[in-house]
């Protein structure tokens, strides 16, 4: 998520960065570098050929940013080489920029629907002993990428081969069953949306009961009837990737969880609903 990159100051005194050049490649891969001021030119000529943004440095949260990304280089040929980078980086670029947001918000939603995002509930499977190709799980990308939906191409045995479901250009993956985690399958309430779009909430629930101590025996819910506090489940961040996280419930009010997130306590803590929330596999961990 964007708010949990490692933070590492560049000092930037000694050299102007007055341009960024970003965008994501034909598999949908996040990519941008910094350059100087000698090479902006050349730089803002080669985003048009390389179908990239390109972004001013103005003001300190774009030049902090941008003190964050690799150098790009201008080659002989006036081609701009822009190396890959983290997908919490991309996004707060993405954000700077303003107007480009929402030309790659639309990309990313046509994206979304031709790669068979919307999928309905006979999709989700209900435990990890009916995964069967074809329903939607979320996989771990790498660590400290964070978590996302993906669909099953193929299970033998307890091993599956996945497909990233917004991103089908990119490789497949495999993975043991027990690695996955599963999104909500029956349904909602009938005043309440789709949990894998959960719109964030300012009320901080009341607690019905006090705060326990994380039990091993049940620090990992079996169905999501079972989720309480101090259980480990998966939960989706606000930010434009939509990535999935390891959260903690902290409180909760009904079926209303305030959660913190596991791996980033400084991270202020969210609301979510019960359906919003993934499972991990609860047995032998």
């Amino acid at each position: 998520m964007a708010h949990k990159a490692t933070h590492q100051h560049t000092d930037s005194s000694s050299t102007q960065v007055p341009v960024v050049l970003f965008g994501v490649d034909q598999n949908g891969k996040p990519k941008a570098a910094r350059f100087v001021e000698k090479h902006a030119d050349l730089a803002t000529k080669a985003a048009a050929q390389l179908k990239l943004h390109v972004l001013p440095i103005v003001g300190p949260a774009v030049t902090d940013l941008a003190g964050r990304l690799p150098a790009g280089r201008i080659h002989a040929n006036g081609r701009g080489f822009v190396p890959y980078i983290r997908r919490d980086l991309y996004a707060k670029l993405v954000a700077a920029a303003g107007s480009p947001q929402a030309s790659l918000t639309s990309a990313a939603a046509s994206t979304h629907a031709k790669s068979g995002s919307q999928n309905g509930h006979g999709d989700l499977p209900n435990n990890w002993d009916e995964i069967a190709p074809g329903h939607v799980v979320i996989a771990l990308d790498e660590p400290g990428e964070g978590w996302y939906e993906t669909i099953v191409v193929e299970r033998n045995g307890n091993m599956l081969t996945l497909r990233w479901r917004d991103y089908p250009r990119e490789r497949r993956i495999t993975r043991h069953r027990s690695s996955v985690g599963l999104l909500y399958p029956h349904g909602l309430p009938a005043t309440d949306s789709d949990p894998r779009s959960p719109k964030p909430q300012s009320a901080k629930p009341k607690s019905s009961v006090k705060p326990a101590s994380a039990d091993p025996a049940t620090a990992f819910p079996k169905t999501w009837d079972d989720i309480d506090v101090n259980c480990l489940v998966l939960a989706k961040e606000d930010g434009p990737w939509r990535t999935w996280w390891e959260a903690i419930p902290a409180d909760k009010s009904d079926h209303m969880f305030l959660l913190r997130w596991r791996d980033f306590p400084q991270v202020p803590a969210i609301t979510r609903p019960r359906w919003a929330l993934g499972l991990l596999y609860p047995n032998g961990r």
